[in-house]
């Protein structure tokens, strides 16, 4: 199997709010791939498109090389698993009975089976949370439940995990071991992508960055629409010119050439970032 997703041309639009906009990527059995984009820009959309949460304006998710739509929610279940970036703290449940219902998928009856139990105990080792596996999931820190659902999606035993900032909440031993978990799942066979703000931890344990394109909107050219290259390309050339004649005409004991950087090219860069629209996506 060499595609197991398949993403082409995704669209995503609320009225005339643009969320997503002809998203298309391909990822195959043993990648771990780091969506990344700036705050608010439609990764977490992504995340539920694929799992089948939100339908897009247009586009096509294949998995497995079957058309998600011809998939039943049961079987789409069984293939894909979802971490939210939040849930509600205050359920009702032990946390091992939370992570129990990650095996919910793949139950035929009324309790889970000996295979059931064994997927989730081995979860929750993993995840290192089985020590509290009797304890009310209110009363959890958020590290702590951030594990629990990490647990929850690994006991489901997907062939694609979607993880939203799987590291938020965890302390910097907690967030290696995350990744080294996920790193794990994708050398197993798994598909694993997670979106992330960390690029070290990403840098250090995917194989792939997809870094999804951002438009800037901007006063300077005729569709007030300019890539986010090019304001850097600008506002770095009108930077440099400012220091090079900083340099020239100034005497470098009577003001720092960096000073002069500052004064003249700062404000067109406050300028340019002033000229920028909201964020299209959430």
């Amino acid at each position: 199997m060499s595609g197991l997703l398949e993403i082409a041309n995704l669209e995503l639009s609320y009225g005339k709010r643009v969320v997503l906009r002809s998203v298309t990527f391909n990822a195959k059995p043993g990648e771990f791939l780091a969506l990344v984009r700036v705050n608010g820009a439609g990764k977490s959309t992504i995340l539920d498109i694929i799992a089948g949460f939100r339908k897009p304006s247009c586009g096509s998710v294949v998995i497995a090389g079957r058309d998600q739509k011809a998939w039943s929610l049961r079987e789409l279940a069984q293939r894909v698993s979802r971490l939210p970036q939040t849930v509600h703290s205050d359920l009702p449940y032990t946390t091992e009975q939370l992570v129990a219902m990650g095996r919910y998928p793949h139950t035929d009856r009324w309790f889970e089976s000996d295979e059931d139990h064994l997927f989730i105990r081995q979860a929750m080792e993993r995840t290192r949370c089985w020590d509290y596996r009797h304890r009310n999931f209110a009363s959890l820190s958020g590290g702590e439940r951030q594990r629990v659902l990490l647990a929850a999606c690994l006991a489901q035993n997907a062939s694609i995990l979607l993880l939203d900032e799987p590291s938020t909440f965890l302390d910097i031993d907690q967030q290696l071991h995350c990744f080294n978990v996920l790193r794990e799942e994708a050398e197993a066979g798994k598909l694993c992508i997670a979106v992330t703000h960390d690029l070290n931890l990403a840098l250090s344990h995917c194989t792939r960055l997809i870094i999804l394109p951002h438009l800037v909107r901007s006063r300077i050219s005729p569709d007030h629409r300019i890539l986010l290259p090019s304001l850097f390309f600008f506002g770095g050339t009108l930077l440099a010119a400012c220091d090079a004649l900083g340099r020239i005409v100034l005497p470098p004991a009577e003001i720092p050439a960096g000073a002069v950087l500052a004064l003249l090219g700062g404000p067109y860069l406050v300028w340019a970032i002033r000229q920028r629209t909201p964020s299209e996506g959430t």
